[in-house]
């Protein structure tokens, strides 16, 4: 072989490999990724995501060499998740589970000072949420096509007087709670949930609230009767889920049902 033509490939095989590392970059070879898993217990009992109305976990990772904070999210079903790649070296580790609407229901303790080594993915210690079995739930009462439940017919409202309300567990049976009535941060009274004989309270206009803390986490049937007089002239039902730990609200819409004695629709 030539002295000219083995310079030629020397040349080359330089070239090439100069091309391979540059496309790699320089902090490829300096970067790894970190795992989580997690579980979740209600009362020291393991209870799934669905139960208590989570939908994610986050991973907060604070660098300790620059102060920048990384977060990865995934799914809380699937129970384990691994970040994309990030520069090697000391983090502060901080899980945490949301519920579908991005509220927080629990946050671990920080993991300090986990070193995630180039190359790899190292491993946290696995979490166990602890969530309270309880939450929160917000109701409201609106008949559709009004503005107003008790202002009378001629005012533009539905000319309620009268309200009723039922409130079941999803699986049956009634769920006996008491409601408090409020407009603003004014406390109007309270409405309890009877199973035997549901009370009837004066009208609940559409701008209070029915609130009810510390109500056991699941899911719920609510069905609400507007009256006139001793006449069923409003009802509406709906589903909803009251996810431990937080609050849902939730705003139950009334149709006008076609009742004798309801006066003009």
């Amino acid at each position: 072989m030539s002295s000219k033509l083995f310079c030629s490939i020397a040349a080359l095989v330089a070239l090439a490999s100069t091309t391979a590392c540059n496309s790699c970059g320089p902090d490829m070879a300096a970067r790894g990724s970190a795992s989580a898993a997690w579980s979740i217990t209600a009362l020291g009992q393991p209870v799934t995501c669905a139960h208590v109305g989570a939908a994610s976990v986050s991973l907060l990772l604070h660098s300790r060499a620059s102060g920048n904070d990384t977060v990865s999210a995934f799914g809380c079903a699937d129970t384990e998740g691994t970040t994309s790649p990030l520069a090697a070296g000391a983090y502060d580790a901080t899980l945490t589970l949301h519920a579908a609407n991005g509220a927080t229901l629990a946050a671990a303790p920080t993991q300090a000072a986990v070193t995630i080594t180039a190359g790899q993915v190292t491993g946290l210690r696995p979490t166990a949420f602890a969530v309270s079995d309880r939450g929160k739930l917000v109701l409201s009462l609106a008949t559709l096509s009004t503005s107003s439940n008790c202002k009378p017919r001629d005012q533009g409202g539905a000319g309620v007087t009268g309200f009723a309300i039922v409130f079941e567990h999803a699986a049956g049976g009634c769920a006996p709670v008491t409601l408090t009535r409020s407009r603003g941060t004014t406390t109007l009274g309270t409405y309890t949930i009877n199973c035997s004989s549901p009370q009837v309270a004066s009208c609940i206009e559409r701008d209070e609230t029915l609130t009810v803390d510390g109500i056991p986490s699941g899911p719920y049937g609510i069905g609400a009767t507007a009256l006139q007089g001793p006449a069923a002239c409003w009802t509406g039902t709906d589903a909803l889920f009251v996810p431990a730990g937080t609050s849902v609200v939730k705003p139950v819409q009334l149709a006008v049902l076609p009742t004798p004695g309801c006066g003009p629709m």
